[in-house]
């Protein structure tokens, strides 16, 4: 899929309460996100403290991400204003998701989220998720992909390969 030729929108809403926003440069407000142990232990598998990223790693990281599919930041209405406590990222390979408060864990964000990221990828022609890495002990993430219909199609070392027909 050629993300070039597909019009980001600017907002998603999900509900009244949740939405989504198109990465817009500032990648700074996700450093601390990635520096939370648990955040970085589940996305690359890494729990060394002296491996946790810098603000350089999570620019460089953003900016792949905004140029191989549409990043947008996951918003939560809060006290009358959107705040930002994750990430999503809408790639026919891997839909990255991350919900970096973690107060916001565990409370269904992350399954409404990737609803709508579904839904998103089937209006502009994606008909496959594939290559959805997910290590063993991350249940949570695994429960969610499950959940939505992602099939298991392969183990690598202590991860799950999930891909899902659209």
């Amino acid at each position: 899929m050629e993300f070039s030729k597909v019009q980001q929108p600017s907002i998603l809403y999900i509900d009244r309460e949740i939405r989504l926003r198109a990465y817009d440069g500032d990648y700074q407000v996700a450093v601390p996100w990635y520096q939370d142990k648990v955040v970085y232990y589940n996305s690359e598998g890494i729990d060394d403290p002296a491996d946790i990223p810098d603000e350089r790693y999570v620019r460089d990281m953003y900016e792949y991400l905004s140029n191989h599919g549409e990043l947008y930041f996951i918003e939560v209405l809060e006290d009358g204003k959107f705040i930002a406590i994750g990430d999503v990222t809408l790639k026919a390979e891997n839909i990255p998701i991350v919900i970096g408060v973690s107060r916001y864990r565990g409370v269904g964000i992350g399954t409404k989220v990737m609803r709508a990221i579904l839904q998103r990828a089937k209006e502009i022609g994606i008909t496959k998720i594939h290559g959805s890495t997910i290590y063993d002990y991350n249940i949570a993430s695994r429960r969610l992909h499950e959940a939505l219909g992602f099939k298991c199609v392969e183990t690598k070392g202590n991860a799950r390969i999930y891909e899902l027909e659209l």
